[in-house]
């Protein structure tokens, strides 16, 4: 089920001058990020394979090394992360369960404007877009989009937003790419400033790509937890690359992320892993104009390939960074 409403023209001038705007912003951060990484490189603050860092509360310093652990003590504590299963059925789910139900939208049959999605269930997106997707299901409401070859570009507010619904899960349909960026313009969206905005857990899986250009503020930002599985993910932003404020997983993806803040983030500290961020697998390079990592509870680095380079702070935790080889 979908509905189109709130169609605006834009016309041809437009639409070049917010595709300029949005790339001249994303090569001139990219440069200067490079740039301020790169003689920051030195400063910044290694933690050693198979070793425990921690750090004050907000406010403090930032990683501090300290003894390396046992390898005994390495494998109590890596071997319990790899027991916990933080992926349900939904996140390792990447085909409709009844492909003659999803519902197949074409974005190239819409004009120009917001494209809503006021149901649960598959959806698969394909096509070209200059507006936005919307999901305004019910609270209750599982919504799995597939993204089959999108390019979706907003000139005001979210390219992508979960505005309502119980879980999101987006799966990146195997072969395709896609992309999805915004401009710097968010009027009437100030409560949702990033180029995907998700007010629910959010899950991103799939064999695919995608590409986020974040030119108003975060690339990809959840109000709860944002997982990251598998797939091919680049991200440049204004603001955060991905904030997810109640967690990050992120296993086996392959990742990059430029931003003129905080590469990942969370923001949020409680029970069952909440402000936690954990890395399991895969390949993450961070270029950041803030810190590389920001965990708002403990770090979690193992089996993947990482590169951070920040500004400020390459991993900052306020809880306890465990990375091991």
């Amino acid at each position: 089920m979908w509905k189109n409403r709130g169609v605006r023209k834009i016309d041809k001038a437009e639409r070049h001058w917010g595709r300029a705007a949005c790339a001249a912003m994303a090569l001139s951060a990219a440069m200067l990020l490079t740039a301020c990484a790169g003689e920051n490189a030195a400063a910044g603050q290694d933690t050693a394979n198979g070793q425990q860092t921690s750090s004050g509360q907000d406010g403090g310093t930032g990683l501090a090394e300290t003894d390396a652990v046992t390898g005994q003590q390495d494998a109590d504590w890596l071997s319990a992360r790899m027991r916990q299963e933080r992926r349900t059925k939904h996140d390792l789910r990447t085909e409709p369960e009844d492909m003659e139900k999803a519902e197949q939208i074409d974005l190239n049959a819409f004009e120009n404007g917001r494209v809503i999605l006021a149901a649960g269930g598959d959806i698969r997106l394909s096509g070209s877009l200059e507006g936005q997707v919307i999901v305004d299901a019910e609270e209750d409401e599982l919504v799995h989009l597939y993204l089959a070859g999108v390019e979706i570009t907003s000139p005001n507010g979210p390219a992508i937003q979960i505005q309502e619904a119980a879980k999101a899960v987006v799966t990146l349909v195997s072969d395709t790419e896609n992309a999805l960026s915004d401009s710097p313009d968010y009027t009437g969206y100030e409560e949702t400033p990033a180029c995907f905005y998700s007010v629910c857990d959010l899950t991103i899986n799939g064999e695919g790509a995608l590409r986020v250009f974040g030119c108003h503020e975060d690339g990809i930002r959840g109000k709860d937890r944002i997982k990251v599985l598998d797939g091919t993910l680049s991200v440049q932003a204004k603001g955060d690359g991905i904030r997810g404020n109640d967690g990050i997983y992120m296993q086996n993806v392959s990742a990059e992320i430029e931003s003129e803040k905080n590469g990942l983030r969370t923001a949020n500290q409680g029970e069952n892993d909440r402000g936690v961020i954990e890395i399991n697998g895969g390949a993450l390079s961070v270029i950041a104009g803030q810190n590389g990592v920001s965990a708002a509870s403990d770090l979690y680095l193992y089996h993947c390939l990482y590169s951070v380079n920040a500004v400020e702070e390459k991993l900052r935790t306020a809880g306890t960074a465990y990375i091991a080889e």
